[in-house]
């Protein structure tokens, strides 16, 4: 019997390459709003969809004040001591959202084994999730009703590097928004059939700062300890976040970081406590012939019959 030993080395021409047929796109978290979010208003994001209804592209929301007073009693008169009714407003309006893949032609397509007007659908499916999600947190660093600086700094260009985040600030930010705050903030309302309504804001913190609060916060770790589950779904070790005081913890890496604070060179974040209809989300769309009425998907052939693009288009 005679052994014959066949090698080929990594670049001899008669090893097969391939491609893997299926291509894998690059991770994108799900669209993290979408689950805090409704029509009704009992969510941090309150979808607008009347200019998916009629035609339109701004819109003023109006807020009536609580009556403050009182009263009058018994046949004391009311004249001259009624109330002026107090109104708040704010006005967002629509724009239309645009992206586009494009490949060169048939022979592309000959070339690859991918499918690419599905791998582009894919791809601006992903792009518009994220876009939304930005453009939400966003909206919610723009225009905060009250500011805080862990350990009471003056403002981040005090800020030292053993200023980190606690659950003391984030109850401190609570205490806030239910008692002090005018208007003051609703939390988001949790009902369950056959259970006691709850009520929770929603704390949000960047990766790094949900890092800082279960390895550095000694509360964190107590309560994690104390009135967590025991074993694998322990917050400790599970790494999920935990609810606390009325909160909601979440970690996501679209809160805004800095690396010039303090000094100029302290790594810091922005952290956020949210109650009901922090941010008003407006969707249009009324002419549009989308299947959904507000999101719009394009293929477009040029008429050298080679380039091919394919759009997704939102307002």
């Amino acid at each position: 019997m005679a052994l014959i030993q066949f090698t080929g080395s990594i670049n001899d021409a008669h090893r097969v390459k391939r491609w893997a047929i299926d291509l894998w796109h690059v991770h994108q978290r799900d669209q993290f709003f979408y689950h805090h979010t409704s029509a009704d208003g009992n969510n941090v994001v309150q979808e607008k969809k009347d200019f998916t209804r009629e035609a339109g592209y701004q819109m003023t929301e109006g807020l009536m004040m609580q009556f403050l007073s009182e009263g009058v009693i018994n046949d004391e008169v009311q004249e001259d001591r009624e109330e002026a009714p107090d109104f708040y407003a704010q006005t967002w309006s629509i724009s239309q959202l645009r992206n586009a893949g494009r490949y060169a032609g048939e022979e592309t397509v000959q070339a690859v084994e991918y499918n690419l007007p599905a791998e582009i659908r894919t791809g601006l499916g992903d792009w518009m999730s994220n876009i939304r999600d930005k453009h939400v947190f966003n909206a919610i660093a723009s225009s905060p009703t009250k500011v805080y600086y862990v350990n009471d700094r003056a403002g981040t260009s005090t800020i030292v590097a053993t200023d980190l985040m606690t659950l003391q600030q984030f109850l401190r930010a609570k205490t806030y928004a239910v008692s002090t705050a005018y208007p003051k903030l609703p939390p988001i309302k949790i009902s369950k059939v056959g259970k006691q309504t709850i009520y929770r804001y929603v704390c949000l913190m960047h990766d790094h700062v949900a890092y800082d609060l279960q390895v550095n916060d000694p509360v964190y770790q107590q309560v994690a300890r104390e009135a967590g589950k025991r074993g694998d779904e322990n917050w400790l070790i599970s790494g999920a976040m935990m609810d606390w005081g009325g909160l909601s913890l979440f970690p996501h890496d679209n809160c805004p970081t800095s690396n010039t604070w303090g000094s100029g060179a302290i790594a810091g974040a922005e952290s956020y406590l949210l109650g009901r209809q922090a941010v008003i989300v407006g969707i249009g769309g009324y002419r549009m012939k989308g299947t959904n009425g507000y999101l719009k998907w394009v293929e477009k052939k040029f008429r050298t019959e080679t380039p091919h693009t394919a759009m997704c288009v939102a307002n």
